[in-house]
């Protein structure tokens, strides 16, 4: 009974190297989960933004027949098209910053929606 009352150096370094060894585990299964939550999110966001780039692209194909074929000229029915994706591009260049702000809030949200779900989860 005494030997199990005794303060033992072995014993406190096991005991040291098992908590850092939890604590390593716990840390590496957070970063799994927040991961796991992560990476299917962009993936479905990569693929949705594939998807909306083919139907743009062929939506715009056919904008730029059917103005082609309303004006009986195709060139000028894919320069007008043309000129509106350019008009496109003017327009993001011009409201750059606050494009970029919505894009960051919208980011902020999720991360700190994914912080306070794992909080939960403790």
């Amino acid at each position: 009974m005494e030997d199990q009352n005794k303060f033992s150096l072995k014993g406190v370094i096991q005991k040291l190297k098992e908590y850092v060894k939890n604590y390593t585990d716990l840390a590496y299964l957070k970063f799994v989960r927040s991961i796991s939550k992560i990476v299917p999110g962009m993936a479905v966001a990569i693929i949705s933004l594939l998807f909306a780039f083919f139907v743009v692209f062929y939506l715009s194909m056919a904008l730029a027949f059917f103005i082609g074929e309303w004006l009986h000229s195709y060139a000028l029915g894919f320069a007008l098209t043309g000129a509106f994706f350019i008009l496109l591009i003017l327009l993001v260049a011009l409201f750059k910053k606050p494009i970029k702000k919505l894009i960051t809030n919208v980011c902020v949200r999720v991360f700190v929606r994914l912080h306070n779900d794992d909080d939960d989860d403790e």
